[in-house]
């Protein structure tokens, strides 16, 4: 019986461990690819759309609104225009060449060529579809690091690298696959600092999710500057010289 008993015991455990091992198979990590392509379907397809212009308001940088007009066109062209004080501070990037012009420095209205610790961001920024696409479309590194709690909602979190721009972490909504969350380090006022980004207020605009607020701080910090986007034009018309230096600068 003791031998009988031990085929037995033998034959059970085995069945154990398949039945554990097919619902291990069922309950693994989430696939990065599948993650990435929920993103994509989430978002809407940013293929359709070769230039954009948004109009914003900067909130909680200065003790008032400062409006901003940011433009970009495929396939990595982008200009950004902030009017304080009724003058004009505007940096671009024509895919190869950055530049601003701040008449709130020395150079006045002549441009110069974007200082070191602020091209990542413009940079960045200038990919058309987002550093997601650009990322897996370039073969950047992509990583999945795992299902975590964001304000009581579980998020997947993605950490990219991109050249010349560094590491950053996405957070997606497990429930909705939007982006809420970015973390990365830049450099301000010459010192590397970890920035949180966040994004809401989705809306759906020519089959788009877009968000309408980001709020921009420090990590842990309680303190943000916002950014309301009043108006977003698809497909709008905008000449190739808008992102090229001025002529004789």
């Amino acid at each position: 019986m003791s031998v009988l008993y031990r085929i037995v015991f033998f034959i059970f455990l085995c069945l154990h461990v398949i039945h554990a091992n097919g619902q291990a198979a069922g309950t693994a990590l989430p696939n990065l690819d599948s993650i990435l392509q929920q993103h994509y379907a989430a978002t809407g397809d940013f293929s359709r759309l070769q230039s954009r212009r948004v109009k914003l308001r900067i909130i909680g940088m200065a003790p008032f609104e400062i409006p901003s007009t940011i433009e970009a066109k495929r396939p990595n062209l982008l200009r950004r225009d902030v009017f304080l004080q009724g003058q004009v501070q505007s940096s671009a990037y024509d895919g190869k060449d950055a530049w601003k012009i701040d008449p709130f420095l020395s150079s006045g209205k002549q441009a110069v060529n974007m200082p070191t610790d602020e091209l990542p961001a413009l940079i960045e920024e200038a990919y058309f579809d987002g550093i997601l696409i650009a990322a897996q479309k370039s073969g950047f590194p992509l990583r999945y690091q795992g299902e975590e709690k964001l304000d009581g909602k579980s998020v997947h979190v993605i950490k990219v690298s991109l050249p010349g721009t560094g590491e950053s972490s996405i957070y997606l909504d497990a429930s909705n696959f939007l982006e809420v969350k970015r973390v990365q380090k830049r450099s301000v006022m010459g010192q590397m600092t970890e920035l949180e980004i966040f994004s809401m207020d989705y809306r759906k605009q020519d089959g788009l999710q877009l968000p309408f607020r980001i709020e921009i701080g420090t990590k842990g910090a309680s303190q943000r500057m916002r950014m309301i986007i009043d108006k977003v034009e698809n497909n709008p018309v905008i000449a190739a010289s808008r992102f090229q230096r001025p002529a004789g600068n």
